[in-house]
């Protein structure tokens, strides 16, 4: 399209300048930028494929503190063995959710010592996505494999945010993405408060580590038997040579009891955003 634009301006161009003499002179001052100008950005378009592409937006999942958007957190625990079978099993899976009523997108993360993964859901209510995981999912036929159930799932609600550069809403971009994700599996729910307490001390110290996250994000779960840390790099090739994100630190002596803590560093396999449904075009009246 940009090219057939292109060609027709230039034609105009060439019109233009055998009509009028006047006009002729002056694109005559003007033609070779114009030209120029025009050659590059084919170039860019046709030539260098990739690097059009790049200008595009990455996909992504943000985390806005002023939305009332469901955070839910799918996991499967896996063995080094197992966890490339059941990502694929989880293929048809991730398809249906793309479809489904109120879901807003989602981020697969993998983790580099092979015995988790989760999915990274968000919904516009908890009722859209009790909606969603009642329906049931078919198995896939690329893979055939039947999808395996979730070990855990955990519906959090949003908490402290922070980011490096202020004014930003906290997000994960892309597949060069890598996330830290520490889970405070309380013992006891009454401990909560004390546990989220503790865990929004660590965030400040988070952000001044190298290298630096581009966000740090506090969840905590509905029935208060969970609190999550998750930090994010959204370009891995921005790190240093050998150079790999620095775990959290630990809660205060007092609380680090009153929680069993599971910590992973995850690639971010895929971002799946929500299905985009086009308008349907008005039938033309005979």
């Amino acid at each position: 399209m940009v090219f057939v634009l292109c060609v027709l301006f230039l034609a105009i161009v060439i019109y233009v300048m055998e009509k009028d003499s006047r006009m002729c002179r002056f694109f005559s001052r003007r033609f070779s930028t114009i030209a120029v100008a025009i050659l590059l950005s084919l170039s860019v378009l046709i030539g260098f494929p990739d690097r059009a592409e790049a200008v595009k937006a990455l996909k992504s999942i943000a985390f806005d503190p002023g939305a009332t958007a469901v955070n839910v957190a799918t996991i499967y625990e896996t063995a080094p063995t197992t966890q490339k079978t059941t990502m694929k099993s989880l293929k048809s899976a991730n398809k249906a959710l793309k479809k489904a009523a109120g879901f807003e997108g989602a981020a697969v993360l993998q983790s580099d010592d092979g015995t988790r993964l989760i999915v990274l859901s968000q919904w516009k209510d908890l009722e859209s996505y009790q909606t969603a995981i009642a329906t049931p999912v078919e198995s896939s036929k690329e893979t055939k494999t039947t999808a395996v159930a979730p070990t855990r799932t955990v519906v959090f609600e949003l908490g402290k945010t922070q980011t490096a550069r202020e004014g930003v809403i906290p997000a994960v971009k892309g597949k060069e993405a890598v996330v830290e994700f520490s889970e405070f599996k309380l013992k006891t729910p009454d401990d909560r408060e004390k546990v989220v307490a503790s865990a929004e001390k660590l965030i400040p110290a988070a952000l001044l580590k190298q290298p630096t996250p581009q966000s740090v994000i506090l969840m905590s779960s509905t029935d208060n038997t969970d609190v999550a840390l998750m930090a994010n790099w959204n370009c891995t090739a921005d790190f240093a040579e050998g150079e790999t994100p620095a775990e959290f630190d630990a809660l205060d002596a007092e609380v680090a009891s009153l929680v069993d803590v599971e910590q992973h560093l995850y690639n971010v396999v895929s971002i799946l955003p929500a299905e985009v449904k086009k308008p349907k075009k008005e039938t033309e009246e005979s």
